[in-house]
């Protein structure tokens, strides 16, 4: 079998990937890797075809695309569908959810047709986007412009803590990803999310709190103020830290 890869087109606005080759632990994190870059995008969806290309060394490694589905549920928010395009992958999705080690509630299809049909109108989503500098200034500055976004939504109810992991997230993005950040905040409904780009693929470390800054205790901070957070490699370079805040 020839070396994996995976094949992209966009059609009505979902991502179809076909996959190609063999998955095993080698091939394991490219899948899934891959398949966050697509959701990152944020199309209507991120359905995969699998057909006569794909072979899985394991149904254990099927669990990637539970994996994935888990994981770009809260941010961006776009859903994974499955499609079996042979007798002997809807046997092993099949089998692989009965087991409850596998592909889980991941949406299973029989054709791409049936999938593109399911997929749901997205959400109303606002966003509002900043440009900050690689300086520390840039924690300043994010606190300003969370405030003045939460004031223009009218939610004004998230504000504190919105504050609190903006900085967090960014004045991490300017110390240790030395990047000058970009900040995004997303409203959708009744939560909100905080996301910050920058130029690192390196994932978010913990850093040491400083007993003399009001700030600075990093993730501990994020976890017990969101909903839930995460990181994902951005498809042009680097990465973005996210948190989900509800109200």
């Amino acid at each position: 079998m020839t070396a994996f890869a995976l094949h992209r087109t966009d059609v009505d606005g979902a991502a179809v990937v076909r996959p190609a080759g063999r998955l095993d632990l080698t091939t394991y994190r490219e899948l899934r890797d891959g398949l966050l870059k697509c959701a990152v995008d944020e199309p209507t969806a991120v359905i995969v075809r699998l057909d006569d290309g794909f072979e899985c060394a394991t149904p254990v490694f099927l669990s990637v695309f539970a994996t994935v589905w888990l994981r770009v549920a809260e941010w961006p928010g776009v859903p994974l569908m499955l499609v079996g395009e042979s007798s002997g992958h809807r046997r092993a999705l099949a089998s692989s959810s009965r087991s409850g080690g596998g592909v889980g509630a991941v949406p299973r299809f029989t054709g791409l047709r049936a999938a593109l049909a399911a997929v749901e109108r997205p959400p109303e989503r606002t966003r509002d986007e900043m440009q900050l500098p690689d300086e520390l200034i840039s924690g300043l500055l994010a606190r300003e412009f969370v405030r003045e976004v939460c004031e223009r939504r009218s939610v004004t109810h998230f504000v504190h803590n919105a504050v609190t992991v903006a900085t967090e997230l960014v004045e991490n993005a300017v110390r240790h990803a030395r990047s000058a950040p970009v900040l995004r905040l997303e409203l959708r409904g009744h939560r909100l999310t905080i996301a910050v780009r920058d130029e690192s693929p390196e994932p978010p470390r913990e850093p040491k709190p400083e007993p003399l800054r009001p700030r600075g205790w990093g993730l501990t901070i994020v976890s017990a103020l969101s909903r839930t957070w995460g990181c994902y490699p951005w498809p042009r370079g680097g990465k973005v830290v996210w948190a989900v805040l509800d109200d």
